[in-house]
């Protein structure tokens, strides 16, 4: 088991998943060289470096909701960077240690888990290239269970997955991300307009500003907004959405389980939505 904690999923599933977990939007960036020759591979991607590249490269152009070239000054000298900007959704950690949808130890929503619980521990996002290192790292890691007798499903063979459940919900996430491309898109030309005020997303730079102290994260409401504003959903759906966002948030605040830190985070997002239950939400912008 590596239930011990929520995890992050795409868009569609955030909408999917509204009445299990408490939502925000994330926002993340990474940074590869567009060149093979300039790419410095960490110690795991040593040995098969070229194809870790090129997967790599692959997969961050599938999942990216924004692409930008940036040269950098590395060993003097001008080394030719793609910046790839990840829209996703986390699920907040309302519970210390564990997963917010656990049922004692196991999967409360088992058949409508995400993605990225489906394809554990080759998580859909990482290169195939990594699948074996990154199986070692999972199985040594303390308090996940994982079992490794000999009476175990074989997952990996000669470093490619080869469980069939893991390997469709890896075809799977990239085709979802490709349906959730113009509601991406649109919260991308949402963030470059740089409206101010609150409840309002922040703007590309400042996403940018922050990479390097990790993900920027925001209201879940602001997505389902645009998602309305640009026609994918209807207003009703959007409002149905953040009414099953205030449920769980206040199942949660009940929950003696619920920690300190989480509790403020809870308090301050019910009032937001129920704000935007009452009064609306910003200015609406062409997109």
């Amino acid at each position: 088991m590596c239930c011990n904690r929520s995890p992050e999923v795409e868009l569609s599933e955030a909408a999917a998943l509204a009445d299990v977990f408490v939502l925000r939007l994330m926002f993340r960036l990474y940074w590869l060289p567009r060149q093979l020759s300039d790419y410095v591979a960490p110690s795991e991607d040593a040995a098969n470096a070229r194809a870790v590249f090129y997967e790599k490269k692959r997969l961050l152009s599938a999942f990216a909701a924004h692409q930008s070239s940036v040269k950098v000054r590395r060993d003097r000298k001008a080394v030719e960077y793609t910046k790839y900007f990840m829209i996703s959704a986390l699920a907040l950690d309302t519970r210390l240690g564990a997963c917010s949808a656990l049922n004692g130890e196991r999967c409360g929503i088992y058949d409508r888990r995400p993605l990225s619980c489906r394809s554990v521990p080759f998580h859909y996002s990482r290169a195939e290239a990594l699948a074996e290192s990154g199986l070692k790292a999972f199985v040594e890691t303390t308090g996940y269970g994982c079992d490794t007798s000999e009476t175990a499903p074989i997952v990996l063979k000669n470093g490619q997955i080869v469980a069939s459940d893991m390997k469709t919900a890896r075809s799977e996430a990239i085709a979802m991300v490709e349906r959730d491309r113009r509601w991406s898109e649109a919260i991308v030309r949402r963030m470059k307009a740089g409206t101010q005020g609150p409840g309002t997303l922040p703007r590309l730079q400042e996403v940018e500003a922050g990479a390097h102290f990790g993900a920027t994260t925001t209201s879940m409401s602001l997505a389902w907004q645009i998602a309305a504003d640009v026609g994918l959903i209807g207003s009703e759906e959007c409002n149905r959405l953040i009414k099953l966002q205030l449920t769980v948030i206040d199942r949660d605040l009940a929950a003696s389980r619920c920690s300190p830190d989480a509790r403020e985070t809870l308090a301050g997002m019910r009032a937001e939505y129920q704000n935007h239950l009452h009064v609306g939400h910003a200015i609406v912008l062409n997109d």
